[in-house]
Formats: structure tokens, C-alpha cells, sequence
């Protein structure tokens, strides 16, 4: 554990809440008992600055790394609030949930508050609460507080304190002001700042410096002791990223940074962006599991970008004054979907990824796009204007439906306009122009700076005269089928299916267990045999199949999905069609595919005459890796 001493001396300078129901200019205090974490319980109490009269106590509802209003007051319990000893009575909003109304007694100077939040283990549902198991915490200071409704977040001032079980350490980014044994009290901090600061802890822990000035690390916390064994050589690709995000983004918008690593089967998977740090949840081999380590070299490129884009610059949408106000998401395909591309292009760059994975990556999310045939239907733009929708639906019918597309679709938006930026300049101006200007103002300090579409706009034209305005809204609010292929062919390349496995795919499939014949049949089917996705158009939907039926059987025998696969495989030798035997809501049918193409996989070739945009794109800035 590295313990970081210091004042918070932005906090202090923005003042306690402004609220007129909440006047005093003294701190709420926080603090947080953990000690019952293994069995899923966290105790709190807070003492809130009040005078006498009516006051309405808000619980976080949209939460800023969430674009939702997923903030988890379900599992809010035991609330009590008390005036000088006596209980005082509440009532909740009967249409704002998230609000506490109360009467403070007069001559009341402060509200004692006891409430307790339950932690769930993870399930068939998101649920943002399953944060801990027996071994460690991460704490999510959002799910344990309440603040007086009406002032901006960053007015209202708390006190924050963490009691945890004994033997446990701890990882944050919030500044500490001291510690006795397992009792640890935070330098005061703004709410904003506040929820935006996770606590990870745990009885395994370990702290990997990868550079100083400003000081980045990676913080391990895990379910056993031998999770914690990083490979150098991943470590090294670490300290290449930190090297190459500087290069690109040439500022640092926080004090410090701590990828908050955890490793453990029995928290939800989640990688959640904050101003000083990055939330990073994954199951305990992915390390050491090469297909899962594939899989996954995008989290800390994503996560670590949020810093520059999201929490330092902000779309105006998206950057309320607290978190009771609903959010707009239509500048997500560039909170997310620019934030998804230049994630890609920093694990290429820091050696996360090979150029050839990395190409097969984008041919792997090509090809999804390929045969989204909710695109000609749903834009672009419309995915991330109903986000909020959209981060809640079931995996079934995504392409039908779409999902979150502006995380996906948008890195071929992105990669278009790198592109083209490349092109109009003769390979002299690139998006890496655009992000040396639009985020190097950054000056050490976690704050924010709205954006809209007319600033990206501008921002491109400071880097090559176009009409980005036009080209933008074409992309975001076109209909058609087929991916938007224009920055993958203009960039050297072109998207050709053959029988060879796509890695990027096989790698999804091991990790997942789940089999992906997008390109052949049209199907996504998972290991205990449940259709996930079928694609309109293509053979499997077209014989009968569709999501939430089960394939039983692959010919005359049981169904496996090695059987599915070598079933399709087979059916390029013979005219027989191959024959499913399904369930479909406790009927059974056969089903027959007359299809005989084989198992097809998305890559991407070297188009000949074409300069080879994409290979510069992907070479590093900071030097060539080993």
C-alpha cells in the first residue's frame, strides 16, 4: 500500500454546499465502516450541517461513469435519521425516489444519519453493487452517503472516513490526512470529487510503480495471493502506455493516477473511468490466460483515456452539477466511441497488441457492423441518444435491436476521420494533432471542461480544412446496411472473409465459451446451447432459428459447440444440409440449414495501390517498442 499524504487544497477553495436548506459553511462527515464487507454489509453514518426548517436529502442517481440512472438505492437499508439524540421523522418523494424529505427541529445544528448498504455478489443482472467478496472492497462511496438537494456537487464538502477489516490495505487517489491501524481519515474532498474516488482494499494487495513526475501505478488487489504475480512483461507494456498516452495527449489532467486492478471471480466485471484513477474488475486468471489477456488490452488504454476525454473535457450533456440531474448522451460516440479508438490505437502503440492482432481486432468489429442490420433502422447517433436504454437491454436481437454502437461503431468513425486528416495533409497532420490541441490543457488538477459538437467541429479545422460538420452528421445519422468501411479501405485495407480463424474471435470464443458464426451462419450461440443473437437475412434465421431457443441437438448427436462448429466445417463436402434439433419454449423441432459455405473469418487485407494509413496510425509515438 502507498499511503498519500497531502491537503486538498481545490476542495478547500470551492467552499461548502451553497444550498439555502444547508447554510453552514462546516463539512459533512463521512464515515464508513467496512469492517462487515466479506458478508456483504457496510455500515455508515454521516453528521450533515442543518438549521431548522424543511430539508430534502438526495441519494446519487445518475451516475457521471454511467450516463444512467442506475445509482443503487435498492439496495439502501436501516436509514435512521437523528436531531440531538431523537429520531426524526422522513418521508420519501413519491416521484423522485433518490429524494429524502425531513423537518429539521428548530435549534438543530446537525443531523446524525445511520444507514446501511448491502453488497451484492454478481448475477444474471448488472447490478453496480457487487463490489466485494471475502478477500477484498472496492468502495463506491456513492452507494453510502446522501447530500443536501439543490447546491452544485462540487460546492458540498465532506469528511470522509474508512474503517476496514483487520489485516486489509488500501489503494485510492483520494489524498489521506491520517491512519491509525485499520482507521483511515481523507483529507476533506468535494462530492464530486468524493464519488469520483474509489477505495479498493482487500487482504492481497500490491502496488506496481510504473512512472513518477506525475506518479502512475498500478494498484493489485485479488482473492489470493498468487493473482498478484503480474508478468514483467505485461508491467513493461504498462509503463510503454503511460508513455505513449503522454505523448499523444502532452498534459496530465489529475495529481497522480492508480489503475485499480482487481482480480477476482466474484465481483462484477466492470471498467469504470475517473478523473484520478480507473476502476478495473476482471476474473482472477485473466492475467495469466493469454486468450482472456487478448480480450482484454483495451480496459486500461479505454479507462486511462477517460481521464482526457470525459472527466477533464466533457461533453456539456453529460457534465451536470450533480447527480440528481438526468444526463444527454448524444456526444457519446465521442466520450465513448472516440474514447474506444484511441484505446485501440494506444494498446497497438504500447505493444498491448501486435499490429496484426489489433487488425484483427477491428476486422472482428468490422464484420458485427457488417451485419447489424438494425443499422437500417437505428443511426448511429440514435444509440447514443437512448444509452440509457440501451446499457440495460439483453444481449439477444443486438443486431436487430443495436446495442451501445457508439462505443463499436464509432472507432470506424474515428479511424475515417484520422484518415482523412492524414490524407488532406500528405501523412503531415493526424488525430494525434487534434489530440495535442483539444486535450493538452490539462494542468495537474481534476477538473472539467464542457465540449460540444461545434468544438469538435472547430478542433478538427485547426488541424486540416474540411467539412467535418457535414461528414459527422452523415455518419451519425445514416440508415444503411453494411459497416462504414471508408477509413479501413482509404486507410490501405479491406475487409475479406475466408476460412482461416480470426484470433480476436477464437480468443472471445475461449474466454466466453461461446461459439460466433456472424459471417457463416448468422448465429451467436452460447455454450449450454442458447441462440444469442440471429442475424435477419442469414441462414440460420432464415431456416427457423431465433434468440432464446435452444439447440439440443447437431445431427445425431448432443449439442457441444465444438459439434456446431464441425457440423458447419463439414457441410462444405456434401449437399446435406446441416440438421439442428432445437427447444423452443418447451416444443422441440428439427431444424435444417441448407447452407455449405463453412466457418468464415473476418480479416483485414493489404489493399494494393493504397498507402498504408492504418500502419502509420499504429506506430508509436514514444519511441518503437520492443
Amino acid at each position: 500500500m502507498r499511503k498519500v499524504v497531502a491537503a486538498l487544497s481545490l476542495a478547500l477553495a470551492l467552499g461548502a454546499a451553497a444550498s439555502a436548506q444547508a447554510p453552514s459553511t462546516r463539512a459533512i462527515k463521512l464515515a464508513v465502516d467496512a469492517r462487515l464487507a466479506p458478508r456483504k454489509v457496510l455500515h455508515a453514518k454521516l453528521a450533515i450541517p442543518v438549521s431548522a426548517g424543511p430539508l430534502t436529502l438526495s441519494y446519487p442517481k445518475w451516475m457521471p461513469a454511467d450516463h444512467s440512472p442506475d445509482g443503487p438505492i435498492a439496495n439502501l437499508t436501516g436509514l435512521k435519521f437523528f436531531a440531538d439524540g431523537k429520531a426524526v421523522p422522513w418521508r420519501r418523494d413519491p416521484v423522485e425516489m433518490y429524494d429524502i424529505h425531513l423537518q429539521i427541529p428548530p435549534g438543530t445544528r446537525s443531523l446524525s444519519v445511520d444507514l446501511d448498504f448491502l453488497l451484492s455478489a454478481p448475477g444474471p443482472t448488472i447490478d453496480f453493487s457487487g463490489s466485494a467478496s471475502s478477500q477484498l472492497l472496492i468502495l463506491m462511496w456513492n452507494q453510502v452517503l446522501l447530500y443536501p438537494k439543490g447546491a452544485p456537487a462540487n460546492r458540498i464538502l465532506f469528511e470522509p472516513s474508512l474503517q476496514l477489516p483487520e489485516g486489509w490495505k488500501f489503494n485510492t487517489s483520494l489524498p489521506v490526512a491520517s491512519q491509525s491501524g485499520n482507521q483511515i481519515d481523507f483529507a476533506p474532498v468535494d462530492v464530486e470529487l468524493l464519488v469520483d474516488s474509489p477505495v479498493q482494499s482487500g487482504r492481497y494487495t500490491r502496488v506496481i510503480p510504473l512512472s513518477e513526475n506525475p506518479r502512475h501505478e498500478v494498484d493489485v488487489a485479488a482473492d489470493d495471493a498468487w493473482a498478484l504475480e503480474i508478468p514483467p512483461a505485461l508491467i513493461e507494456n504498462y509503463k510503454r502506455l503511460v508513455a505513449e498516452a503522454s505523448a499523444l495527449y502532452r498534459s496530465h489532467p489529475y495529481r497522480s493516477y492508480h489503475f485499480l486492478l482487481t482480480l477476482s471471480d466474484n465481483v462484477i466485471r466492470l471498467g469504470q473511468e475517473h478523473h484520478e484513477s480507473s476502476d478495473d474488475r476482471v476474473p482472477e486468471h485473466t492475467l495469466v490466460d493469454p486468450n482472456a489477456r487478448l480480450t482484454n488490452a483495451t480496459l486500461f488504454p479505454h479507462e486511462f483515456t477517460h481521464s482526457w476525454n470525459g472527466q477533464f473535457r466533457r461533453p456539456s450533456g453529460l457534465a451536470t452539477p450533480d447527480f440528481q440531474q438526468p444526463m444527454n448522451g448524444e456526444m457519446l460516440w465521442v466520450y465513448e466511441g472516440l474514447t474506444d479508438y484511441l484505446g485501440t490505437i494506444l494498446a497497438a502503440r504500447s505493444g498491448l497488441w501486435t499490429p496484426e492482432q489489433t487488425r484483427e481486432q477491428l476486422a472482428s468489429l468490422a464484420s458485427m457492423l457488417d451485419h447489424r442490420v438494425g443499422r437500417t433502422w437505428r443511426s448511429l447517433q440514435d444509440t447514443a441518444d437512448a444509452a440509457q436504454i440501451l446499457y440495460f437491454a439483453p444481449s439477444e436481437w443486438a443486431s436487430m435491436r443495436r446495442g451501445t454502437d457508439f462505443y463499436t461503431e464509432s472507432v470506424l468513425l474515428w479511424l475515417e476521420v484520422d484518415v482523412r486528416l492524414r490524407k488532406l495533409t500528405n501523412g503531415q497532420r493526424s488525430l494525434d494533432d487534434f489530440c495535442h490541441s483539444f486535450y493538452g490543457g490539462a494542468k495537474g488538477l481534476p477538473v472539467v471542461e464542457k465540449f460540444g459538437f461545434d468544438d469538435v467541429v472547430a478542433a478538427l479545422n485547426s488541424v486540416a480544412s474540411y467539412d467535418w460538420r457535414a461528414l459527422l452528421r452523415q455518419r451519425l445519422e445514416a440508415t444503411n446496411s453494411g459497416a462504414p468501411l471508408e477509413g479501413i479501405t482509404s486507410g490501405g485495407w479491406q475487409l475479406v472473409y475466408n476460412d482461416v480463424p480470426n484470433e480476436f474471435i477464437a480468443a472471445n470464443q475461449a474466454v466466453s465459451g461461446a461459439i460466433d458464426l456472424t459471417s457463416s451462419l448468422g448465429l451467436v450461440v452460447r455454450g449450454d446451447g442458447y441462440v444469442q443473437d440471429a442475424i435477419a437475412g442469414m441462414p440460420g434465421f432464415e431456416s427457423g432459428l431465433s434468440p432464446f431457443m435452444r439447440i439440443l441437438g447437431v445431427g445425431d448427436r448432443p449439442f457441444s459447440i465444438e459439434e456446431l462448429g464441425r457440423a458447419v466445417e463439414n457441410a462444405k463436402s456434401n449437399e446435406t444440409p446441416i440438421k439442428l434439433l432445437v427447444s423452443n419454449t418447451g416444443s422441440l423441432e428439427t431444424i435444417t440449414i441448407p447452407y455449405h459455405g463453412g466457418l468464415r473469418g473476418p480479416h483485414l487485407e493489404r489493399a494494393e495501390g493504397v498507402r498504408d494509413y492504418l500502419s502509420e496510425i499504429l506506430k508509436p509515438l514514444a519511441g518503437e517498442t520492443r
